[in-house]
């Protein structure tokens, strides 16, 4: 379909030209990451839209571990729906949403050790995997180990998030500032504004659930 090449240009601005699945899965994403603020649950199957755009998007510019880390988003989309959905339980007449909470010790420590480790695996895999699959993957990965860096760190903040784990927002907030570099590079450079638009967005959810937690602990 002409609407999923990335070369199929719907408009040029100042020299660049937009593609149409680059320009809908961008917008699409802003309204996804403004529901999860916002913690509308209608986030999670907007997601599985919004995701399987990117993973075309980023197969064709060669960002192989964005490319794979999209079926992970997709899988956690689901995951994500069934979690928020199962919090939301009748109690008293009132609805009991899942409250933002501290990652603990041992967490935290696993997920260290998961992004490192997997990151340097991935990495080193999608360097080599147009040696190794040259009928599905034709050239070479670009960067593929500050994309698998990127793409795992990613993992480890989807999966907090669905448990509403503050320490989520501070990966998201690494995981912004290295895409805004890599998309510009790759020439995806509305993306990499957005970037820079879901960096504050992260930012903001950092504060906005950091508060959350104070108002619990004055509670308690």
């Amino acid at each position: 379909m002409r609407f999923l090449n990335v070369d199929n240009a719907f408009f040029t601005v100042l020299g660049y030209p937009m593609s149409y699945i680059e320009l809908t899965a961008t917008l699409l994403i802003v309204v996804y990451v403004l529901l999860i603020t916002k913690k509308i649950v209608w986030a999670w199957p907007l997601g599985l839209i919004n995701f399987s755009l990117f993973a075309v998007l980023f197969y064709q510019v060669r960002l192989y571990s964005d490319f794979f880390e999209q079926f992970y988003y997709i899988g956690n989309c689901f995951y994500g729906w069934w979690v928020w959905l199962s919090a939301w339980k009748k109690a008293g007449g009132e609805k009991k949403e899942l409250e933002v909470s501290f990652a603990t010790g041992k967490a935290r420590f696993i997920a260290g050790a998961i992004i490192v480790g997997v990151s340097i695996v991935t990495g080193f895999t999608m360097s080599r995997i147009h040696t190794w699959l040259p009928a599905l993957f034709t050239q070479p990965a670009a960067y593929p180990y500050i994309d698998a860096l990127a793409t795992i760190t990613g993992f480890v903040a989807a999966a907090l998030m669905a448990h509403r784990k503050i320490e989520a927002w501070l990966l998201w907030i690494c995981v912004d500032v290295i895409c805004i570099g890599l998309y510009y590079a790759r020439n995806v450079k509305f993306v990499a504004v957005l970037y820079i638009f879901f960096l504050t967005l992260a930012l903001n959810g950092l504060i906005t659930w950091g508060k959350e937690l104070r108002i619990k602990k004055t509670q308690h």
